[in-house]
């Protein structure tokens, strides 16, 4: 009796590549930042509103908030950051790289607020 095979050889080969590019494309896609839209605001005053997507290399600027405290972001294709706060408890700088829309850096001493917003018409969430 003749024994049949599920997949050839070749088959197995075709389909583990296939699955290795759909590891790698949501990879890619996972990674990006999906938050085109820093704005960084002070005292609920909007001071600065960038396109991260426009940016070629990254750009650094200084602000004074309250209480004279100087606090640096960064913002770049990758997402934006404070990257330097003159806060006692640096929690804005612990924050991390911002890469998501949604996802926000406080400096509450200095009331200084980085956050990212999704472009065009996006939905970031659907409840039922």
């Amino acid at each position: 009796m003749e024994e049949k095979r599920f997949l050839s050889p070749l088959g197995l080969v075709f389909c583990g590549l296939l699955v290795l590019a759909a590891g790698v494309l949501y990879l890619g896609l996972s990674l990006a930042p999906q938050g085109t839209r820093a704005i960084v605001e002070k005292s609920g005053v909007v001071v600065l509103e960038r396109d991260l997507s426009q940016l070629t290399e990254p750009e650094t600027f200084t602000l004074e908030g309250e209480q004279n405290i100087q606090v640096t972001v960064e913002l770049s294709p990758q997402g934006a950051a404070v990257v330097a706060s003159g806060c006692p408890d640096q929690v804005c700088v612990r924050t991390g790289t911002l890469t998501k829309a949604g996802e926000t850096a406080v400096c509450l001493p200095a009331r200084v607020t980085l956050r990212l917003e999704g472009g065009g018409d996006s939905v970031d969430a659907t409840v039922y």
